[in-house]
């Protein structure tokens, strides 16, 4: 469950909170979630229909996605590594 407003509380199903989580670790490392969908060849109105709960993915959908945004931040940490050497 996540608050909203003071009274009102909004249900969220596994999957859209595993979505959101997905969403805040790419946003930490400057990423979209269009970006993950991208990287995990999804379709960025699917992940968006999967987030709001008007459709339930596969378990391995979110897995992939999972794997992207981890594939994502993994190469941005390179990077910067790489560029703090230079």
């Amino acid at each position: 469950m996540r608050q909203q407003g003071d009274d009102n509380l909004i249900m969220e199903s596994t999957t859209q909170i595993a979505i959101r989580a997905i969403r805040e670790k790419a946003e930490r490392s400057g990423f979209t979630l269009s970006d993950v969908a991208y990287a995990a060849g999804i379709d960025k109105a699917q992940v968006s229909r999967w987030s709001t709960g008007k459709v339930v993915p596969l378990y391995s959908a979110v897995i992939n996605l999972q794997a992207a945004c981890d594939a994502l931040v993994e190469a941005r940490l390179a990077q910067l590594q790489k560029e703090s050497q230079a």
